[in-house]
């Protein structure tokens, strides 16, 4: 648009316009940058105690940490192996030689008399079966071979 032409209003002529905009008030914009300015002088007057206040906290935190590091870990651990030395393994050593220990050792007693009585019955039971296993072998139906016969020569599949 040339400098000095008429200004064309946008749509049809004779189309509503909108209503002129209302020029600002002389006071306004000075009452709006005086109170930027004013919260901008307090946020910077407050900015030296927050920095105070972080370093604090900082510091806080950090020995806090350091308690529950240093101090308070130790302690713990301290009591944890007084307990355990002092209560845990006296209990454990009482109830294993009070309760643990006859009861493996009747076990032991009770399977070694089950297996001594048992063994007879094995043996017969054991010599019964290879009586069976010769005589399955007789007649053929089935052949166990627990090793190679050496006996055979190359052509009979003995090796």
């Amino acid at each position: 648009m040339a400098p000095g032409a008429p200004r064309r209003t946008p749509g049809p002529p004779g189309a509503p316009r909108a209503p002129p905009v209302p020029p600002p008030r002389p006071g306004r914009k000075n009452r709006r940058s005086s109170e930027w300015t004013i919260q901008r002088k307090l946020r910077e007057f407050f900015a030296i105690p927050r920095c105070l206040v972080s370093v604090f906290s900082l510091f806080l935190v950090e020995l806090i940490r350091f308690l529950g590091e240093a101090v308070v870990q130790a302690l713990v651990v301290g009591v944890l192996t007084a307990i355990g030395d002092h209560v845990l393994k006296p209990l454990l050593v009482a109830a294993f030689h009070s309760l643990l220990q006859p009861l493996l050792l009747f076990l032991l007693k009770v399977l070694g008399g089950v297996r001594d009585l048992t063994d007879p019955v094995l043996d017969v039971v054991a010599r019964v079966c290879s009586q069976l296993a010769v005589l399955l072998r007789a007649v053929r139906l089935v052949e166990i071979r627990l090793r190679p016969d050496l006996r055979a020569g190359p052509g009979d599949g003995g090796g």
